[in-house]
């Protein structure tokens, strides 16, 4: 087990320098806000239906079977301007708080009310709270923090298999991050017994990865999707989280799905840089 787990740590450490540009200048550098550069979606609209694309990556349950079609976004940053992958030793030096927000924004030479002043706050909120019932989390700023944490997560001793979103096309430069109807070309395979932690990308002036999972009733699954041309495939996991009677009333994920809040299970894809980590 512990080959296996230091085989994953390596394949981990590869995947994190190709999706992060590891830049040698100072910390400094401001974060990026993603764009969707004027793609014109409206053809693939409905009356009603939210325009920011980013939105659809949420889906029921009964939607995990083959045959389904579902309108999803994988978006794709660009690797130029990533922020960059941190060391221990530089993260360490900068304090990781809300409560030190002044000293960071003046840190970075970020104004408060600026979109990233805004996204600093809101990241530092995210990895200061509490947990919520059921669920543990933490916030890796480095890779040495991340793997640590994730051991301490989920055991020094497990079997752990890295999984990520991967878009794939017969030609590289003709694959398109956009939002597309996906069919399920396969039933969903389910990964029964195990332990699930998903790591987000938080916009932030270095790197930073908001790891959470449910100590009970979420379910995850390995999907492979394909676009109603047939000429682009997706493969990655998908979760279901069974129990959202403690969600914010007001997440996104019910208005997406028009449903109740709180009221039913809801699944979602993850992006294209986030990494979920399982027990085997």
């Amino acid at each position: 087990m512990a080959s296996t787990f230091r085989l994953s740590i390596s394949f981990l450490t590869l995947l994190l320098f190709s999706l992060w540009v590891v830049e040698a200048h100072t910390s400094r550098k401001l974060i990026s806000i993603k764009e969707n550069k004027g793609q014109d979606i409206s053809h693939l609209l409905k009356d009603g239906e939210f325009d920011d694309p980013s939105l659809y990556m949420y889906f029921t349950p009964n939607d995990l079977k083959l045959g389904t079609k579902l309108l999803i976004y994988f978006y794709k940053n660009d690797l130029q301007k990533l922020p960059p992958l941190l060391t221990r030793q530089q993260a360490d030096l900068i304090p990781f708080t809300k409560s030190k927000l002044d000293f960071l924004l003046d840190h970075f030479s970020i104004t408060k009310d600026s979109p990233q002043g805004k996204a600093i706050k809101e990241t530092l909120g995210h990895c200061d709270a509490k947990d919520i019932e059921g669920e543990h989390k933490f916030c890796g700023t480095s890779l040495e923090s991340l793997i640590d944490l994730v051991k301490k997560t989920m055991g020094y001793n497990v079997d752990l298999k890295v999984m990520t979103t991967k878009v794939m096309a017969p030609a590289q430069n003709s694959i398109s991050y956009a939002l597309h109807n996906y069919t399920f070309v396969e039933a969903p395979k389910e990964l029964v017994g195990i332990k699930m932690l998903g790591c987000h990308r938080m916009l932030y002036p270095y790197a930073v990865y908001y790891c959470h999972g449910h100590k009970g009733g979420s379910r995850v699954f390995e999907v492979n999707l394909v676009t109603d041309d047939g000429r682009q495939r997706v493969v990655g996991p998908a979760v279901c989280h069974m129990d959202t009677s403690t969600w914010d009333a007001d997440h996104v994920a019910f208005k997406v799905l028009k449903m109740e809040p709180r009221s039913a299970p809801v699944c979602h894809f993850f992006p294209l840089d986030n990494i979920v980590w399982v027990t085997k």
